[in-house]
């Protein structure tokens, strides 16, 4: 009884803060320059903690069109440490953890005197944290419209800009 009730209320309150996280901002007056209207696309999707076969073994027949339709990668080495934040945060600016500045989901910074804490929306949305460039911020200073959800750092103006969508 004690763990269904603990469940609801763990699903509700994800169900509340994914509600107020999903809501689309756009930032007003961008477009893409004619020059980038002619050139692909980049969709990166991670799916952390999900297995390289999974997608087969359980068809996951979208994520199995795009890998058919596009490009997939056929392993990953994590950076170090091996964990969601430094490694995401990694892919998107193509640095290592010591250069971005995440270098784990919960750290202390001796410098700022401060923590970094991946659950901490406060923390999570100071761009003091992110170094690099990340795919997103590159894409929009040469005047290609850029989207993401749900990315590390997606929540904060790094570098001053926010991505379009």
């Amino acid at each position: 009884m004690k763990k269904s009730i603990f469940f609801a209320l763990f699903l509700a309150y994800s169900l509340a803060t994914l509600a107020q996280d999903t809501i689309q901002h756009i930032v007003p007056g961008r477009k893409n320059s004619a020059e980038q209207e002619n050139k692909p696309y980049v969709i990166l999707i991670s799916a952390d903690g999900f297995r390289y076969n999974f997608a087969e073994q359980y068809k996951a027949e979208h994520l199995l069109a795009f890998a058919n339709e596009g490009v997939k990668a056929s392993s990953m080495i994590p950076s170090f440490p091996s964990t969601t934040y430094p490694n995401h945060y990694a892919m998107a600016t193509g640095l290592y953890p010591a250069h971005h500045g995440i270098v784990q989901n919960i750290f202390y910074d001796r410098t700022l005197k401060r923590y970094y804490n991946s659950s901490n929306r406060k923390e999570t949305e100071d761009s003091v944290w992110y170094g690099g460039t990340p795919l997103w911020v590159l894409a929009e200073q040469q005047h290609m419209l850029a989207a993401n959800f749900y990315w590390v750092g997606s929540n904060t103006p790094i570098k001053g800009m926010y991505s379009t969508y």
